[in-house]
């Protein structure tokens, strides 16, 4: 993501310093102070030296994970989540099989630690409990607890631009709704894509010689995509994705609501069954002008009605509310998501099995392109040599070998 936004001469907007805390539904078990000197004495007061433990493994798990990097940039390409994590780490792997509370349990952390700080980290991230694999665990420690930045103008430029400002990139905004597999005679099988636009059920047939897909294959999608003429037609697992729901509204906050004599910048709850949501943030300007916004972002695993918005928000001006399944819902029983689905034909989204975010959905892009372009450079050039070689005289050809 950074080469990316090197490359596209994008902008980094600095992280805005906003002053956090953790809340249980009647109190703040933590809370920032305004001075980082505080904030550290305030996390050795509640939790001992544990938290600064915690961050020093987190950084050892994202060293491992560094190592990615230079496998792809030595072109190396992996079939399935497992190997890919193993290049990183063969440990890796094992931690897919195990909650994040039993394993930091194993390691000699306090279940006070894992139940507010880490349990956070997991809610406002993942919207889920303590129960998933410890590998999305790490990684959504490491979202909470290192320095992170944006981008100036917003994340989303980042696919915008790497798609609008390359020329060979052709956008056809459509739906596809069935991919079907045409084995030639010549052992070049192509894909056949029937899609739809937004506006017309008509159905439109395109062929392909490699198709790379970049949504999640999941029974519970909206729109679920069928597979035909493929040995097994069925890729969509039995898994499901998380829902949730995110809140934006325009307004005050009211302090008192989250038992705060002041205003805070962050909420995040160690206890969504009592608290209803998962977080409430305040939303600055995506260009860095403008601070201190009235504009809150709320996560919740449900629709939140319009009684607790009140209840926690005065002066409100304007509700949105989106719904969308964001993430996997995370398990100890990770199947072997593979990143390579049949001959030709690619799945991004299996990373999301290991973790989800825009990180890993950028690595396995990648590594999908590496694998693609062996695969199809393998499969052609073989090909027209075998063609080459027909193509010569019996005589020769045996002479020559």
């Amino acid at each position: 993501m950074q080469e990316f936004v090197k490359l596209l001469g994008l902008e980094q907007k600095p992280p805005d310093n906003q002053k956090t805390g953790i809340w249980n539904g009647n109190e703040f078990v933590f809370e920032e102070s305004n001075w980082e000197m505080m904030s550290f004495a305030k996390l050795l007061y509640r939790y001992g030296i544990q938290p600064f433990s915690l961050n020093r493994y987190v950084q050892t798990i994202l060293n491992d994970f560094a190592k990615i990097y230079d496998l792809l940039d030595a072109g190396k390409s992996f079939e399935n989540v497992t190997s890919l994590l193993s290049a990183m780490n063969n440990r890796f792997p094992k931690l897919l099989q195990v909650s994040i509370k039993t394993h930091l349990l194993d390691l000699g952390y306090s279940e006070k630690i894992i139940d507010e700080l880490v349990k956070a980290a997991l809610v406002v991230n993942y919207g889920q409990d303590t129960n998933i694999q410890s590998f999305v665990g790490c990684v959504a420690l490491a979202g909470a607890g290192f320095n992170l930045w944006s981008v100036k103008g917003g994340n989303k430029k980042v696919p915008e631009h790497l798609i609008y400002r390359n020329k060979n990139v052709n956008i056809i905004p459509s739906y596809v709704v069935k991919i079907i597999n045409v084995p030639n005679e010549d052992g070049k099988n192509q894909y056949e894509l029937h899609s739809h636009n937004k506006d017309s059920t008509v159905i439109m047939k395109s062929a392909y010689d490699i198709v790379i897909v970049a949504t999640s294959l999941t029974s519970d999608q909206q729109l679920p995509i069928i597979f035909e003429g493929f040995p097994n037609n069925d890729f969509h697992g039995a898994e499901k994705y998380h829902k949730t729901v995110a809140t934006f509204i325009e307004a005050d906050l009211k302090p008192y609501y989250f038992g705060s004599v002041e205003e805070i910048d962050g909420i995040l709850s160690c206890d969504p069954n009592k608290t209803i949501i998962s977080s409430v943030g305040r939303l600055n300007s995506v260009e860095g002008t403008i601070k201190n916004s009235r504009i809150w972002k709320i996560f919740s695993n449900a629709p939140l009605k319009t009684g607790i918005l009140n209840e926690m928000f005065s002066n409100i001006k304007e509700v949105k509310e989106i719904t969308w399944k964001a993430y996997p819902e995370y398990l100890t029983h990770v199947h072997d998501a593979n990143f390579k689905l049949h001959n030709a034909l690619y799945h991004v989204n299996a990373i999301e099995w290991a973790a989800s975010a825009m990180e890993m959905s950028a690595i396995s892009s990648r590594n999908i392109a590496i694998l693609t372009h062996k695969d199809f450079v393998e499969k052609y050039h073989c090909q027209d040599i075998n063609k080459m070689l027909d193509d010569i005289p019996q005589t020769t050809l045996s002479a020559d070998l």
